[in-house]
């Protein structure tokens, strides 16, 4: 359990709403700055640790600052460098961790009441990997209950906000994460993804939020490693630093079934190689099922496929009708909810949000048949996505409909575009990310500029399986072609 001085401050609500984020000295050069012997392990993270804890009343990203862990790891590998020991790929890299993500010396708290102090035995498999290279955990990142809503705010942590302006969003429920990259305080942040948590954070924070291809990356906590649908989600403000991530994170693990016999991405050798957007052929998806699509966001989509365009690929509009892929969605992860929580609903209650128990109720009431026909739907929507790549290289969507909604809206409350309220918030903000789960297929978020109120917007591109170099090589041609913006501490 966290000593007093290792958890995180309070947020103050909406101060100072307009103020950029406070930049981790450390920046993208630690590694280099280390490896080059021009700073220690130490001074790295001791730098990290105070951009953090300045930052904490403001956004509140953490819900867990591991000082004494990170500093001790930092020791180590200051040792390891005086002795002559050759660096990881990401020794003395400030990186942050979800908190519904296993870590053997730090709590696991799920966002939740229920889940204080709670430390896991093991970590998990992306975790050893991060350890193993060398990078330094400095904290576990915030997140809804039990990762539940797409906002990122609960009972145990408070609410954490967005770093272009605090009374908005970070989305959810991976917000703490985004937070933390796009504010600078840490170089990458590993995430998950069961319907939007990696995409729409890193979308409403103007970073990169990659979702690889199912088993890429093994995710040995899931209940069922069959019917998942939960992907390891991973956030950088760069192609070069995504690609190096996933190559570190990736390859087979015998807890998952869908690592087994998966060849490695080797992304970073990819994202090197120059892309030629002439021979790419995208098709353009504008809806989902859902209703509308805002126009500043529409506009943001149109530049970026607008330059891709002007180097010769070929877009186009796929004029098609989906159901939307919130529904049966809905019904699997509701499912899961209540396969752990229903039976004892009664008895936890109080200590869960309400939004969250009426989740696991929901779940609780589905019948079998109803299960099996969102499983079976889930198998239609993949098929449905690999046809589509029989035409196309990439398919382009919104990340979201509409920009980030602010910190305070309801979870109940229906989104709204243009003064229209439309409806269900997961069904007509996101549809575009759920479509993706359920497919399996590779997806990033790619930044494509700011709201008029200067809230960051995404574009979403989806490959084929086992193409997530694909996704990173496209997202470096745009890093450098069709550059975003981003909070001017973090660049």
């Amino acid at each position: 359990m966290a000593s007093k001085s290792q958890q995180p401050s309070a947020p103050v609500a909406g101060s100072n709403n307009t103020q950029r984020p406070v930049a981790a000295p450390a920046g993208d050069g630690a590694h280099r700055a280390f490896i080059q012997g021009d700073r220690t392990a130490q001074e790295i993270v001791s730098d990290t640790l105070a951009a953090i804890e300045t930052s904490q009343p403001r956004i509140n990203a953490f819900a867990y600052v591991a000082r004494e862990q990170s500093l001790k790891t930092a020791a180590a590998l200051d040792a390891a460098a005086r002795a002559g020991h050759p660096p990881g790929l990401l020794a003395a890299v400030p990186v942050s961790v979800k908190d519904i993500i296993n870590t053997m010396d730090m709590p696991t708290q799920w966002g939740s009441l229920l889940m204080q102090g709670q430390t896991p035995p093991a970590d998990a498999v992306a975790v050893q990997r991060l350890r193993a290279a060398g990078a330094v955990i400095v904290g576990k990142t915030t997140t809804s209950d039990f990762a539940y809503k797409l906002l990122t705010d609960s009972k145990a942590h408070g609410v954490t906000r967005n770093p272009w302006n605090t009374d908005y969003t970070p989305g959810g429920s991976s917000g703490g994460a985004a937070a933390s990259v796009a504010a600078g305080l840490t170089d990458f942040a590993l995430a998950t993804d069961a319907g939007a948590s990696t995409r729409l954070p890193a979308a409403c924070c103007g970073i990169l939020g990659m979702k690889p291809t199912l088993g890429v990356i093994p995710h040995n906590q899931v209940p069922d490693g069959f019917n998942n649908f939960v992907h390891i989600g991973l956030m950088a403000r760069r192609a070069a630093d995504l690609a190096l991530y996933l190559d570190v994170l990736a390859g087979p693990h015998p807890s998952d079934p869908h690592s087994l016999g998966v060849a490695h991405p080797n992304a970073r050798s990819a994202a090197a190689s120059p892309l030629e957007p002439k021979k790419l052929r995208i098709g353009w998806l504008a809806l989902a099922g859902n209703a509308m699509l805002d126009p500043e966001v529409e506009r943001g989509c149109h530049d970026v496929l607008a330059r891709l365009e002007a180097d010769g690929a070929v877009v186009e509009h796929m004029d098609l009708r989906i159901d939307n892929p919130g529904v049966p969605w809905r019904v699997l992860q509701q499912s899961n909810w209540a396969s752990r929580w229903f039976a004892k609903l009664e008895e936890v209650r109080d200590r869960i949000e309400p939004g969250f128990a009426r989740g696991i109720a929901d779940g609780g009431a589905c019948t079998g048949p109803q299960l099996m026909a969102a499983i079976q739907k889930r198998t239609e929507i993949f098929r449905m996505v690999q046809g589509w790549f029989g035409k196309f290289d990439l398919i382009a969507t919104p990340t979201m409909s509409a920009p980030p909604v602010l910190a305070s809206h309801p979870v109940d409350a229906p989104l709204v575009i243009g003064g229209k309220a439309l409806g269900d918030l997961r069904e007509e903000w996101i549809p575009y990310l759920n479509l993706f789960n359920l497919s399996s297929h590779p997806a990033i978020s790619i930044p494509c500029g700011l709201s008029e109120t200067g809230l960051p917007m995404g574009i979403q591109f989806a490959a084929p399986w086992y193409a997530d170099s694909l996704l990173i090589r496209l997202a470096a041609w745009l890093e450098v072609q069709h550059p975003w913006p981003s909070a001017p501490e973090a660049s």
